[in-house]
C-alpha cells in the first residue's frame, strides 16, 4: 500500500514537514509494511526549504548575504539539478529579526539579490524565488541593486533604498542587472493577490506585522506609490499598479515581474508542479492531507483545494486531518471534494499555550484513529 502524504502547515503549531513527518509515524503504526511518500506543502514562507528538500531532494547550499539590516549572515538556499529553490524569508524574514527589531522603514531586500547571483553563478537555469515572510516594505529594491539595478536621487548620487528612501529615488538604471538573470528562468511563488499599493496593497496590508505604526504607513505607502511611477517609467509599463501579487514581500512580487521577467504563481501549483505530485498521486493507494483549520476558505486555492483535485482527478481517496474543522464543512461540501471523510485531532484544549504543548502528539493521536477508520471501512 501507497500513501501520499501532502499537509499544509499547522499555523502557529507546527511546520509542514513536521506535520507530514507525524503523521507518517501514525500511518507506520496502522499499516506496517506500507510505503510512504511525503511531500508537505509551503506557502512560500519560512520552511519552504525544507519542503521543497523533502519532496525533490537537492542539495543545500550556503552562502553569505547580507540580511535585513545589511549585516552579513549565513543563508542557504536549494540546488537541484538546473533547479535553484530560494526562500527569500532566509534572507530577509522578519523570523530573522528580534520583535523590537522590526522596523520596513530600514530594512534590505539586497541578500535576496545576492541568493539570486550565488545560484545564477554555479549555472543554475531556472530558480523559484518564494515570497513570503519578509521583514522588508522596499519593493525589491534592495534585490534589485544586488543583482546590478542602480537608483539615483535628485543630484544623481546612486544609493541602495530602503522602505523609509523610496521617495528619495529620481531615476532607475535597470540596463546593467546581471545578464545571466535572462538566460534563466524565474518563477516567483505568491500566495497572495495584493497589488503594490493602496488599501489592499504591500504596505497598509502587511506593514502592520513588519512594524510599523500608522505614521509609519502612511509615510511607507507615499514612497512605495512614488517608487512604483518610478518603476513604470523605467519599464515603460503603465498596468503594474494592478499586478495581482505584485504586494507579495513588501513589493518583491512587483519587482521579480517587472525587473527579472519573473512569473507570479500561486504556490500549491508550484508545488505540485516541481513535485511532481500528479503521477505520485496517480500511482497511490490513499491521499492524505491537512490543515490547522479546515474551512470554507480551504477550497479556495488553498493546499486542500489543490491536493483535493489531484485525488479527484484520479478518482483516488482522500483523507483531510486537521487541528479542528469547522461547523460549516457538511458531508456534501466533503463529497464533492472528493474527501471520504475530515478527522479533527480532537483534543479538548482551550489554552493556546496547551494547543502548542501537545499539537504533535494530539496530531499523532488523531491521525491513528484516521488510518483505523479508513483500513476498517474503506481498505
Amino acid at each position: 500500500m501507497k500513501i501520499l502524504i501532502a499537509p499544509d502547515s499547522f499555523k502557529g503549531t507546527m511546520s509542514a514537514v513536521t506535520v507530514s513527518e507525524v503523521i507518517t509515524r501514525a500511518a507506520y503504526q496502522v499499516f506496517k509494511d506500507c510505503e510512504i511518500i511525503q511531500i508537505p506543502f509551503s506557502d512560500g514562507g519560512d520552511g519552504s526549504l525544507e519542503c521543497f528538500q523533502l519532496a525533490i531532494g537537492g542539495e543545500i547550499i550556503s552562502t553569505q548575504v547580507k540580511d535585513p539590516y545589511f549585516n552579513n549572515i549565513d543563508a542557504e538556499y536549494l540546488i537541484k539539478d538546473n533547479l535553484a529553490i530560494i526562500e527569500s524569508a532566509k534572507a530577509c524574514g522578519i523570523s530573522l529579526l528580534n520583535k523590537d527589531m522590526l522596523n520596513p522603514l530600514l530594512t534590505t531586500t539586497y541578500g535576496v539579490g545576492q541568493l539570486i547571483l550565488d545560484a545564477l553563478a554555479k549555472g543554475v537555469k531556472q530558480i523559484i524565488l518564494t515570497l513570503g515572510g519578509s521583514s522588508t516594505n522596499d519593493g525589491g529594491t534592495g534585490m534589485l541593486c544586488a543583482l546590478g539595478a542602480v537608483f539615483y536621487d535628485d543630484s544623481h548620487n546612486a544609493f541602495v533604498p530602503t522602505g523609509g528612501t523610496l521617495k528619495n529615488i529620481d531615476s532607475i538604471d535597470l540596463s546593467c542587472i546581471n545578464k545571466h538573470v535572462f538566460n534563466s528562468q524565474i518563477t516567483a511563488m505568491c500566495d497572495v493577490d495584493n497589488t503594490i499599493c493602496g488599501p489592499l496593497g504591500a504596505t497598509y496590508v502587511y506593514g502592520p506585522q513588519k512594524g510599523a505604526n500608522e505614521e509609519g504607513l502612511h509615510y511607507l505607502e507615499k514612497g512605495m506609490c512614488h517608487y512604483i511611477n518610478k518603476l513604470m517609467e523605467a519599464c515603460n509599463d503603465t498596468t503594474l499598479l494592478d499586478l495581482p501579487g505584485g504586494g507579495a514581500a513588501g513589493g518583491l512580487g512587483i519587482a521579480s515581474y517587472a525587473c527579472l521577467m519573473a512569473d507570479l504563481k500561486k504556490g500549491t501549483d508550484i508545488m505540485i508542479e516541481t513535485s511532481k505530485l500528479n503521477q505520485i498521486a496517480k500511482e497511490s493507494s490513499l491521499i492524505v492531507t491537512g490543515e490547522g483549520k479546515l474551512d470554507s476558505q480551504s477550497f479556495m486555492g488553498k493546499v486542500i483545494s489543490g491536493i483535493s483535485s489531484v485525488a479527484r482527478k484520479y478518482n483516488k481517496p482522500l483523507i483531510v486531518i486537521a487541528g479542528s474543522v469547522s461547523t460549516e464543512i457538511a458531508e456534501d461540501i466533503l463529497k464533492q471534494n472528493g474527501i471520504l471523510f475530515a478527522f479533527p485531532t480532537g483534543a479538548d484544549r482551550t489554552s493556546w499555550d496547551d494547543i502548542k504543548t501537545h499539537a504533535e502528539k494530539d496530531l499523532f493521536n488523531a491521525s491513528v484513529k484516521a488510518f483505523e477508520n479508513f483500513k476498517k471501512q474503506y481498505h
